[in-house]
């Protein structure tokens, strides 16, 4: 499947050390039951991160019982059971559900926190975090933990193992392990209570202890199933998470029990997590409760065909649409030839010729993060994001024309292999360049995604050479995208050495929005920051679009979140069934 096959190749693409910086998601409702079509609506209004509030209950009441059925939204690669040894996301399709973290995202949008095993917590200083776990906490009842509590001592020991993996560097990059090179202790200061502290002032703490990964396995599990984790036996699952694995169906669909025993029963009584095969026919047989679909015909397909009343929603996909450029020397070190290029490829016509139109212009903040990326009439100031296609390739002509890129020759634009000839991207991309600039310079190549990650590294993409690359870059990290801005753009990054990127007013933004606490003062330094990298042309990295896809889900399925590109799987507790005598 193209899913699988992009997620696997951009894995060898991390070293490209830059990406749209965006996290989060905004999926926005489309419509209701009848198959007329309908436009996106913009999402919820945000609340602050670092509060403990959870979110509201859902209404109506949820009725228990039932099975729900979904598919996950890419095929399984499990390599181990072991949540801190794994880079896999399918790992945390089944982890994220038997599993429990200290706090987790309650709401990705927002985006917000709320409690998991820390029912509570408070930050006395600035470099201390002190979490108060739920009584009520338990393990699942299986050997070797039989059902106890959960203590603050399995919760610092998880902790610690995780920090002693990263500086031993074998914890996984997809668990960004110099998130855990600032904690300087962490320990069980009574049986409920784990006080965590850093070297200095850490405004991101809570997200780490929230991140995809930041699952608590007991120590008495590792002890007992850490060298058998890789054999993905069912009975070496246990965790104190609101489902517990019973193990894969015929056709390998995960199958969970509720874990009622917990501090948050579930709401169904268990799930069924299938690999994305067959998705529109089961969903229209009623053998699915929700579908994610990537192929417009697709999505058709079940408008015309359902015979269960649905709702449908739009999801961001995870990787945004790029290119990055070496802009410490010529020819890309002109903002006015990347400004050119920007504005030669108008998101909007971009969007409508490449992806039929679902697709949402991109800037240095994702769309799939509303509460930070800038709004449509903040990017409509800049050149590529402008309604006036005509103003756009006007403008692209005279910076292309007044930065001298008549004179650098043919241009060539790599594409990844995986991303073209589905799309017809180097047709689309390089017509769109050749009409706009009007040069006929513009020349398509086909490359693999090692060999574009290779060369990115290099500084292939400018230092003389007049080449750049066009496709997916890594996928969002978090919902927070300060801490990533500064990874790919403040001078001292990886990704502004790859890139050459140096601009002491991104510097100084980027600095303060790292060590700010105050989330609204963060997310206006982070506003300001993307308004400056996209005065500079770009900043090394030009963001092009974010896809979406259609998500068709039952009419009376309620207690959903709305779909996220992020690890939602814990909020499967809350799925229930609303119509009187529906069942799964």
């Amino acid at each position: 499947m193209r899913r699988i096959t992009r997620r696997r190749a951009l894995g060898s693409a991390v070293a490209i050390g830059v990406a749209g910086a965006g996290a989060g998601v905004a999926a926005l409702a489309l419509r209701q039951g009848s198959p007329e079509k309908a436009r996106p609506s913009p999402s919820s209004t945000p609340s602050p991160a670092a509060g403990a509030t959870p979110s509201p209950t859902p209404t109506p009441l949820p009725r228990r019982g039932g099975t729900a059925r979904f598919a996950a939204p890419v095929g399984f690669n499990f390599d181990t059971f072991d949540a801190q040894r794994s880079g896999e996301p399918s790992v945390v399709e089944l982890l994220g559900r038997t599993h429990s973290r200290l706090v987790q995202w309650a709401d990705f949008a927002a985006p917000s926190l709320s409690g998991d095993l820390a029912g509570r917590w408070e930050q006395p200083d600035e470099s201390t975090l002190v979490l108060h776990l739920d009584s009520r906490a338990r393990w699942q009842d299986r050997w070797p933990l039989m059902g106890r509590s959960v203590t603050a001592q399995d919760c610092a020991a998880s902790v610690q193992r995780s920090l002693q993996l990263a500086r031993a560097g074998e914890l996984p990059v997809s668990q960004r392990p110099w998130d855990y090179a600032g904690l300087s202790e962490v320990v069980a200061t009574s049986a409920s209570e784990v006080t965590i502290r850093t070297a200095r002032p850490d405004p991101f703490l809570l997200q780490m202890l929230a991140g995809r990964f930041a699952l608590v396995q007991a120590p008495e599990a590792v002890e007992a199933f850490g060298v058998r984790w890789h054999e993905l036996a069912p009975d070496t699952v246990v965790g104190s998470g609101p489902f517990v694995f019973r193990g894969f169906d015929e056709r390998g669909a995960l199958v969970l029990d509720a874990h009622g025993a917990m501090h948050a029963p579930p709401v169904p009584n268990g799930l069924e997590i299938s690999q994305p095969f067959d998705v529109v026919e089961r969903f229209i047989d009623g053998k699915l409760d929700e579908a994610l679909v990537r192929d417009r015909r697709d999505a058709a397909r079940i408008r015309t065909g359902a015979r269960q009343r649905f709702v449908e929603l739009a999801r961001f996909e995870d990787s945004p649409v790029l290119s990055t450029f070496s802009v410490g020397a010529p020819p890309w070190n002109d903002p006015r030839l990347r400004m050119a290029l920007s504005a030669a490829l108008n998101r909007m016509e971009l969007a409508m010729r490449l992806f039929g139109g679902r697709a949402t212009a991109a800037g240095p903040v994702a769309p799939a993060l509303p509460s930070f990326a800038l709004p449509e009439s903040v990017l409509a100031r800049f050149a590529g994001y402008r309604p006036d296609l005509a103003e756009d390739s006007r403008e692209a002509r005279a910076l292309w024309e007044a930065g001298g890129g008549p004179s650098l020759g043919p241009v060539i634009v790599d594409f990844p292999s995986v991303f073209d000839p589905l799309y017809s991207a180097s047709s689309v991309v390089t017509g769109m360049l050749n009409d706009a600039i009007g040069t006929g310079q513009f020349r398509p190549a086909v490359e693999s995604y090692p060999i574009i990650s290779r060369k990115a590294s290099e500084g292939a993409y400018g230092n003389g050479k007049a080449r750049f690359w066009f496709g997916w870059g890594p996928a969002l990290p978090g919902p927070d995208p300060a801490r990533f801005l500064a990874e790919n753009y403040a001078s001292t990054s990886r990704g502004a050495a790859a890139t050459g990127f140096l601009d002491d007013a991104v510097d100084r933004l980027l600095a303060k929005a790292v060590a700010e606490f105050d989330e609204a003062a963060r997310r206006a330094l982070i506003m300001e920051a993307q308004r400056a990298l996209l005065a500079a042309g770009g900043g090394g990295v030009i963001d092009w679009v974010l896809q979406r896809s259609e998500v068709f889900r039952r009419e009376d399925l309620g207690g959903r979140p709305q779909p996220a590109p992020f690890w939602d799987q814990h909020l499967d507790a809350q799925a229930y069934l609303d119509l009187a005598g529906a069942a799964g």
